[in-house]
């Protein structure tokens, strides 16, 4: 078998993935090992040893990581079994960054890692890196994914190897020489820090910490943001580009006869610079790499890329399987696959740099898309002159560096030099991202798709797929793309979360209203969009959900009252080119020209009495307010306290199934619509969002009694202004309604059974 630890790494991976998603027990796995070994053993003796032998070993390889990852995640945390109690730790300051407000330390304890925030005073805060000390707070677990397909802080978290955060209030030093190799390195990117606040301004020093270290936090969010809509944030990111350029530069230094001597001085050399740059996925990847490329060179072995790459896999998956998970990790190897894999295939027709440009790009785009949802057109042709510019600017970087601590002067012509090249590097990527204009968002492409491309890309462009071409074996061909077509369609299962049947959720916007509607024609529509005046609820959660759950335009948004926590979200995807239509109460009309401005999008005007139809058998009723005259409007205008008692109160009708949609009225809000509608069934829903968050002074007995509904949503945030009050949850208990709750499930998904007959509800934490 050629090339056999690309089969093992695939084997291994795959075990991994599996536990993951199916959390079978040890045993099971295991269980399958011994059922392989075994069928391995009849098939030597019936002599059909080549083909069966290879699946035997697969499954071999398949279960052990299988086995190898339920091991893992059984391993006993100390932090974990003291989630919600109040704690002293004393741990090891393995690493500490700077935030907008505060610290986040990292800090290893005897069985475990957490995640420590300090939001008071450091004097050099890099001092406390590699010290003994010691942490009073309450563990908890990360915040786990809380809407369809969006991030999985945890589960990132894990693949870190950390198990827990904590808040503190004080930081206690215990000891400062027990990590002497992990103070030393944080003194060094300390003591660079310091010459270049000296020497240079707060763009440059941001630029080359990044670029040097892979450390963002002084870097501004817009300035990161542009480089990585362009496809050009990979260098401000230690990947395998900043390794090979350091191992490139000092084998250039050393220039000489290549001995044992050369092999020890580059091995201290990488580990050093990757000690630096703080072992991130990206960087142990491509560190192992080179590491091996100096192991066979010292050997006078053939060194193989793939091999090299599948070697590495594999040991950083031993070392901590959920590594699987991280987004560096993946588009580390991605590249590689690209470059080991797709380039060869174009260079045997073109050796152009631009083709090679775009055999990479068709390996990391899809993945990017998917990801991170855009596409650069920049990223063509930026790439080449900002890849260029690095390669330059990083031995630069790594003179100062070593300077920093000798030469004041030379350190200052350096610095020079680098700052120009750092601005012109900064004007090369905005030249090509020409204001956004040449990156554009996209919606995130299903899984099947992705498995599929990738399976028939590397497939079809390999080595032994072109071989099985040429040879016209098309007996394998078909083998081989069933294989992949089986392969794509169990990811897909894997990672569905059981929202992509569901026609209704309940987006968790912490404290705020959220609701997306899917119609059968495929339209999509909010009702309220959620806010905060801390943060953009619009593009930080609401533009991404949409996007990683394939949504690429809202037809239209309706927004019950003008509160941030119900209008901000909306306004924001305005602002970023994604609702066109907004629906409100009449009454703000007055504001029209403010609305206008705000938004960017045409305002329809919405009163009682009107029935919107948003697709077929899919109408949404305006039950709530009346319409008024001007005068009114403008009386109702200059009372800001009327604002909730004036929220548009909707019934979403779809077949025999309703959503009583109640945004902030309270109690007198929900009696004036008793009344209105007092002998009919007008207000009576299958679901009702109860009002106000849940608000005490919401949802009373008789206006619950008329609704009838099946299920009740409180969408309401974590520790937010006591909500939902208790007496509601009890009124609701009393009357057998299914409360469902965003602060303890997260998103709420509503599967609506063919022809709207049935509702079935689905939780995104159980």
């Amino acid at each position: 078998m050629r090339r056999p630890m690309i089969f093992i790494a695939i084997a291994f991976g795959s075990g991994i993935a599996a536990a993951f998603f199916s959390q079978a027990h040890q045993a099971i796995w295991i269980g399958i090992l011994a059922a392989a070994a075994a069928l391995g053993q009849v098939g030597n003796r019936l002599q059909v040893r080549l083909q069966l032998t290879k699946v035997c070993l697969f499954v071999c390889v398949f279960s052990m990581g299988g086995w190898w990852n339920q091991t893992c995640a059984d391993q006993p945390d100390s932090m974990v079994q003291q989630v919600g109690r109040q704690v002293r730790i004393e741990g090891l300051v393995t690493d500490i960054q700077q935030k907008d407000q505060g610290y986040a330390m990292t800090v290893k304890t005897e069985d475990s890692r957490t995640l420590v925030h300090y939001y008071g005073k450091l004097d050099d805060y890099r001092d406390l890196t590699g010290s003994w000390a010691a942490f009073c707070g309450t563990p908890e677990l990360a915040q786990e994914r809380r809407n369809p397909g969006c991030f999985d802080y945890r589960l990132y978290l894990q693949s870190c190897g950390i198990g827990t955060v904590m808040t503190t209030s004080s930081v206690e030093l215990l000891a400062i020489k027990p990590a002497a190799f992990l103070r030393l390195t944080s003194r060094i990117k300390g003591g660079l820090e310091h010459k270049l606040e000296r020497f240079t301004d707060q763009e440059v020093k941001a630029m080359a910490l990044a670029m040097l270290f892979g450390d963002r936090s002084a870097m501004s969010e817009d300035t990161y943001e542009d480089f990585q809509r362009n496809g050009t944030a990979h260098i401000l990111a230690v990947s395998g580009l900043h390794i090979g350029v350091v191992y490139g530069f000092f084998a250039f230094l050393w220039r000489g006869r290549k001995g044992a001597l050369f092999y020890i001085g580059a091995l201290f050399f990488l580990l050093s610079y990757m000690a630096l740059a703080s072992f991130s996925p990206s960087v142990v990847r491509a560190g192992t790499m080179i590491i091996l490329h100096l192991g066979a060179g010292l050997l006078h072995r053939r060194y193989d890329l793939l091999s090299a790459a599948s070697f590495t896999f594999v040991l950083m998956l031993c070392y901590n399987p959920i590594q699987l998970f991280h987004v560096g990790f993946q588009l580390s190897f991605l590249a590689v696959a690209s470059l080991g894999v797709i380039l060869p295939f174009v260079q045997r027709f073109y050796q152009g740099v631009f083709l090679s440009s775009l055999a990479i790009q068709a390996g990391m785009a899809p993945f990017t898309a998917y990801v991170f949802n855009y596409v650069s057109l920049g990223a063509l042709l930026a790439n080449l002159p900002i890849i260029f510019l690095a390669g330059i600017l990083l031995p630069v970087g790594i003179v100062m560096l070593v300077l920093s601590g000798v030469s004041d002067r030379i350190f200052e012509f350096c610095a020079f030099f680098f700052e120009q090249g750092c601005r012109l590097l900064v004007w090369i990527n905005d030249f090509f991202y020409a204001g956004g204009k040449t990156s554009f968002d996209v919606a995130s492409p299903p899984v099947f798709l992705l498995a599929f491309y990738y399976g028939i890309l590397f497939f079809f462009v390999c080595e032994k797929g072109r071989i099985l071409f040429i040879r016209r074996k098309k007996a394998r061909l078909i083998a081989g793309a069933a294989v992949i077509l089986i392969t794509a369609m169990t990811a897909a299962a894997a990672v569905d979360d059981g929202f992509s049947k569901a026609q209704i959720v309940f987006v968790d916007v912490g404290q705020g209203d959220c609701i997306h509607v899917r119609t059968p024609e495929g339209k999509n529509y909010l009702f309220d969009g959620g806010g905060s005046i801390r943060y953009d609820v619009g593009k930080k959660i609401l533009k991404p959900y949409l996007l990683k759950n394939g949504v690429k335009k809202v037809d239209a948004a309706f927004v019950t009252h003008l509160h941030e926590d119900h209008y901000g979200g909306i306004r924001s995807l305005a602002r970023e080119g994604l609702v066109e239509t907004i629906g409100v109460f009449e009454g703000n009309r007055l504001k029209e020209k403010e609305l206008k401005h705000e938004t960017g999008a045409r305002m329809l005007y919405l009163y009682e009495g009107q029935s919107v139809k948003l697709g077929e058998g899919v109408y949404v009723d305006i039950l709530a307010p009346e319409r008024a005259s001007g005068k009114e409007y403008e009386k109702l205008a200059a009372d800001e306290e009327d604002e909730n008692a004036s929220s548009l109160i909707m019934k979403l009708r779809w077949g025999q199934v309703s959503l009583l949609i109640t945004g902030d009225i309270d109690q007198e809000g929900e009696r004036l619509l008793l009344d209105r509608y007092s002998g009919s069934t007008t207000l009576t829903a299958t679901i009702l969002k109860v009002a106000h968050h849940g608000s005490k002074y919401s949802s009373s007995g008789d206006f619950l009694q008329a609704v009838s509904p099946r299920a009740a949503v409180i969408q309401v945030g974590k520790n937010n202004f006591g909500h939902p009050a208790k007496a509601v949850i009890e009124k609701c208990g009393e009357k057998d309604i299914m409360v469902y709750r965003n602060d303890t499930s997260g998103a709420i998904g509503i599967c609506l059974e063919k022809g709207g007959r049935g509702i079935s509800i689905q939780k995104m934490i159980e």
